[in-house]
């Protein structure tokens, strides 16, 4: 299982730990982690907390279900990145495996493991640089599914074939995800 446990001040957490000790108890506690969100502030000194009588340890990078990379500094490059790499990692496994598939297969294919991009909806603080790399290895699939040489507009393959362009999956993630958070009745998203 994971948890995230936010405080505005070392007292605050180390409550919020006391109150977690109760399951800590019961449950494997060994990958908990402490992170100082970076601040204007340096701090001289950090606070020890304690889970279940343990000392935890601080990281500066965590790994969140799996997935999403939280940093100390809230950057999300490493997200992007890692995105890249697992968007690489698809195309290679699908042209591998449906190079001599018909092209309405190889749109569908596409369409199904390439527009789902996890997490960007979240991403706010990235260098472009970050960015213009996913957007190029999106392109550089969709290009070598259809065997076409790297030079060839990706933006014409893109119309011509009806696939979105990364831009385009970019909005549309973020647009309903928004309309999913002025939807929700949840008190905490309202407020926000």
């Amino acid at each position: 299982m994971n948890a995230v446990v936010f405080a505005p001040s070392a007292k605050g957490l180390q409550r919020m730990l006391d109150i977690c000790s109760k399951f800590a108890v019961t449950h494997n506690v060994t990958k908990s982690q402490c992170m100082i969100i970076n601040s204007k502030f340096d701090l001289i000194h950090h606070p020890t907390f304690h889970l279940n009588g343990s000392t935890l340890p601080y990281t500066e990078k965590y790994k969140y279900l799996g997935h999403h990379i939280i940093i100390s500094s809230l950057t999300d490059d490493n997200n992007v990145l890692r995105q890249t790499r697992s968007l690489y990692a698809r195309a290679n496994k699908i042209i591998r495996s449906f190079s001599f598939a018909s092209l309405s297969v190889k749109l569908a294919l596409f369409k199904a493991y390439f527009t789902p991009i996890y997490g960007c909806q979240l991403w706010s603080r990235l260098f472009q640089y970050s960015n213009r790399k996913l957007q190029v290895a999106y392109n550089d699939a969709f290009r070598q599914l259809l065997r076409e040489p790297r030079w060839f507009s990706a933006s014409r393959l893109f119309v011509y074939n009806n696939v979105p362009s990364f831009d385009a999956v970019v909005r549309k993630l973020v647009y309903c995800f928004w309309c999913s958070l002025c939807k929700s009745d949840n008190m905490l998203i309202q407020a926000g």
